[in-house]
């Protein structure tokens, strides 16, 4: 092996250490996510507190990253397109990152919802969650393989976590009126449980957006373009309304 080549083989196990870093951190954010739903669903105090406590991860785990990418950059001054790789990676963490928060903050509202049996979840609420779930396990699946098309998936179905969130928004407000014509007087716990769960809605919202943001800079990664056509989107005013 000539000095080249070293360098090379170099480089690309420096990549390879950061994507894999990339992977782990996209487990976690995954997990994360998991974890709040079933403890939101199962009203479950010990589990939600579980997940807060694991949130400082998965910051660490971004910072790890992005000192990784640096490292890279300033060692082996990466031509432009091993650059995107390095660029994206920092991006996705980034995301992932978010997803995390987005997960803490399900779980903190759930220890609140937990101590109020009598106010139902939402039906679609669970659907809406394993729809935020698979988009992202598909999107870093996506990162894993380096697959353009599957990326491309995950940004087209987008709309079909807006659909599911404006059916939740729906149910949430229609029980809400209700009560309030029913009882003008309606307990004030009820009235802020209700409010707890449309901003879980529009965490779940979100999260489907940041893996689209994924999809978007995976994307970009492979071909060194990025997509300039507006995301698909669904739902209705409903959630523009709520955000």
């Amino acid at each position: 092996m000539n000095h080249g080549d070293h360098i090379v083989s170099s480089f690309d196990n420096d990549l390879a250490q950061l994507e894999r870093r990339v992977l782990e951190m996209g487990g976690l954010a995954e997990s994360q996510l998991q974890g709040a739903m079933n403890a939101l669903m199962k009203r479950d105090i010990e589990a939600a507190e579980h997940i807060i406590a694991r949130d400082p991860e998965l910051d660490d785990c971004e910072r790890a990253i992005e000192a990784a990418a640096l490292s890279i950059i300033a060692r082996r001054q990466p031509m432009a397109n091993d650059l995107r790789y390095v660029f994206g990676n920092v991006k996705i963490a980034g995301s992932l990152e978010r997803i995390g928060d987005y997960a803490k903050n399900i779980a903190k509202r759930t220890i609140i919802l937990a101590r109020h049996p009598g106010v139902p979840i939402p039906q679609d609420m669970a659907a809406l969650g394993a729809s935020a779930q698979r988009t992202v396990r598909d999107v870093m699946d996506s990162f894993t393989t380096r697959d353009a098309q599957k990326a491309e998936m995950v940004w087209q179905h987008d709309h079909e976590i807006d659909d599911l969130v404006a059916r939740v928004m729906r149910q949430v407000i229609s029980r809400m009126s209700q009560d309030m014509i029913k009882s003008p007087r309606k307990d004030s716990d009820e009235i802020e449980c209700s409010t707890h769960l449309l901003f879980i809605t529009k965490n779940l919202e979100r999260v489907g957006d940041h893996a689209t943001n994924i999809a978007e800079v995976i994307q970009f990664q492979l071909s060194g373009g990025w997509k300039t056509a507006p995301r698909p989107k669904g739902g209705d005013d409903l959630q523009s309304t709520a955000g």
